[in-house]
């Protein structure tokens, strides 16, 4: 643990154990909220990326029989959508539990502790990469940065270099790389993977293969009665910064393949990084011609009636793997956390702060330090 996550994760206990959530969770918890998970995996030092959206299978299990003693509803998104645009108002609390991107152990570990609880799960799928035609690009990435004390490739006309001697200096290469990566064209991201793959003896297609759900997995999961698919784009691009025809292409293109995998219609969908940068009106109309019925955001907050106007923008909770031996639980459903980062971010030095609480956060994008130069 570094010295930051240590502050943060002492911070979160503080809260927790000052009896605030009770009273926020008054006026801040609404009906309930919408869970973000990526893995139910036991990440290991040098998977930096993995280490925020890795829950351990003990920790999800405790999560799933703690909500279940709540008497909590757990709900798919297709009857949240019911339930939000209902005539008469349900009082019990509820949770959807989401699962993006299309990791392998969403079967292996999230979805047999889900049978085991009898609770649904909806998964939302990058269909480039569970179809093995598109790399899955962070566990390439962190594979060349375990093995090698500095790293290089093209970027843009020009040489990048970053020193991994330390641990340290791997995750800030990391981070720093996927600053670049997450918001590059899919030719230039292709490029920069295969680069790296050649210098560097990593193969990035091998590791997405062994890293993402099987279409033998997504058939007996959906067979199951208990998962429901959504989409996740083709290849997992900012789509804010795609031209019209390529953004309508990731997000079209996407329906169709999964409804192909799943053998059935899908109806939700997800915007990849999920910030309010990552996507504005025209992903919204997209999403709504193309049939949506629903699409989430990692706008962090609670679920509330007056949802039922923004079924096409809803926030969820973002479960951040780092503290999750804290409160997190707790403090997300109750919505502190939630309201906390609208406070500091409404603070002219909110900025530093508000980078500092990914866990309360906008997904992958609240980690990046930096943008790439150009």
């Amino acid at each position: 643990m570094d010295t930051k996550q240590g502050i943060l994760s002492s911070v979160l206990w503080t809260i927790g154990a000052s009896g605030l959530p009770r009273v926020v969770a008054k006026r801040k918890a609404g009906q309930g909220g919408i869970l973000a998970f990526h893995r139910v995996y036991r990440s290991r030092p040098h998977e930096f990326g993995s280490q925020s959206l890795s829950t351990t299978p003990e920790n999800f299990r405790r999560i799933i029989q703690t909500l279940v003693d709540r008497r909590y509803d757990f709900l798919t998104m297709s009857a949240l959508a019911d339930r939000l645009l209902a005539p008469e108002p349900v009082q019990e609390k509820f949770v959807c539990l989401t699962f993006d991107d299309g990791y392998a152990d969403n079967y292996t570990e999230a979805h047999r502790i889900c049978q085991e609880f009898g609770v649904p799960m909806t998964v939302y799928l990058v269909s480039g990469f569970v179809r093995r035609s598109y790399p899955m690009w962070p566990p390439g990435l962190e594979n060349v940065l375990a093995a090698n004390r500095v790293v290089e490739f093209t970027w843009k006309g020009r040489k990048a270099r970053f020193g991994a001697h330390t641990m340290a200096q791997k995750r800030r290469a990391y981070w720093a790389i996927t600053s670049f990566l997450a918001v590059a064209q899919p030719r230039e991201i292709r490029r920069v993977c295969a680069e790296l793959g050649r210098r560097y003896g990593v193969d990035f297609m091998a590791l997405t293969d062994r890293n993402t759900l099987t279409l033998a997995m997504i058939r007996e999961m959906r067979e199951s009665g208990a998962v429901e698919f959504g989409a996740h784009t083709v290849r997992h691009l900012y789509l804010s910064r795609l031209t019209d025809a390529l953004a309508r292409r990731e997000i079209v293109q996407s329906k169709r393949d999964c409804e192909a995998l799943v053998g059935a219609e899908v109806r939700h969908f997800a915007y990849p990084y999920g910030d309010a940068g990552s996507f504005g009106s025209r992903e919204l109309d997209m999403c709504s011609k193309v049939g949506f019925r629903t699409a989430v955001t990692t706008d962090s907050n609670t679920i509330f009636a007056s949802d039922q106007n923004r079924l096409l923008a809803l926030p969820r909770l973002t479960y951040n793997g780092r503290y999750q031996s804290t409160p997190l639980l707790d403090l997300l459903l109750s919505g502190t956390l939630p309201a906390l980062r609208r406070v500091l971010r409404g603070r002219s030095t909110s900025a530093a702060v508000t980078n500092a609480l990914p866990l309360a956060g906008s997904g992958a994008a609240s980690d990046f330090r930096g943008m790439p130069p150009g």
